[in-house]
């Protein structure tokens, strides 16, 4: 991965914030950001090619693309097109990729541009420790009560602040999974562009997440 510019629209992000409520036997606290003010968003660009790359994204997010996975620009992009096959970038091709992220009120979120589409015979996965000092301090807890982690979920969004759509009811493949040892929360992702990691909210019927060990 080549980084090619790199833009601050604020001064920094906020650290992985530590749980409100100590373990007990009551559910540790997830619910970091509801109520909270938008810290504001930054962004970053970077080229995605047909080699396989691991890009962090402001300490906020990790996008691992496998090599391949890339679908060309002029391939069809929509509702009911993630499954299909398409003719993937090249060695003579690059796409150059905006990345702007930052924690709103429901959590972390990002917004990739140009919208694209990736092969779906290869997973491409976005992953953040923004939870991790929670999920790893009460391991145990979550191994033994996983029903504590079901509203912690990666939702798909159309924009910054847009809607958050639960993809993974349709669409298993795409079920949050959570990582008790590293902390990480990830997904598969089938295409760009935007994503939410929200925790606390009981409105959105996603699968609850699967649990890494």
């Amino acid at each position: 991965m080549t980084v090619l510019a790199g833009c601050s629209d604020s001064a920094s992000l906020p650290s992985s914030p530590a749980a409100r409520e100590s373990p007990s036997d009551a559910a540790p606290s997830l619910n970091f950001s509801s109520g909270t003010p938008t810290s504001g968003y930054q962004s970053m660009t970077f080229t995605l090619t047909d080699d396989a790359d691991t890009i962090n994204i402001g300490g906020l997010f990790t996008l691992r693309v496998p090599a391949n996975a890339v679908c060309t620009l002029n391939t069809p992009i929509g509702a009911g097109t993630w499954d299909q096959p398409c003719n993937t970038l090249d060695w003579r091709s690059s796409v150059t990729i905006t990345a702007k992220y930052g924690v709103s009120s429901t959590g972390p979120e990002i917004n990739f541009s140009p919208e694209l589409r990736f092969s779906p015979s290869i997973k491409v996965t976005l992953s953040t420790s923004y939870y991790a000092r929670n999920l790893t301090a009460n391991r145990n807890y979550y191994a033994s009560h996983p029903w504590a982690l079901k509203f912690l979920d990666m939702y798909f969004q159309a924009g910054l602040n847009a809607p958050l759509v639960a993809d993974a009811v349709s669409d298993p493949s795409l079920t949050t999974h959570v990582n008790l040892w590293s902390g990480n929360v990830w997904r598969r992702i089938k295409h760009f562009s935007g994503y939410n990691v929200t925790s606390g909210d009981q409105s959105l019927d996603a699968p609850p997440p699967i649990i890494d060990y």
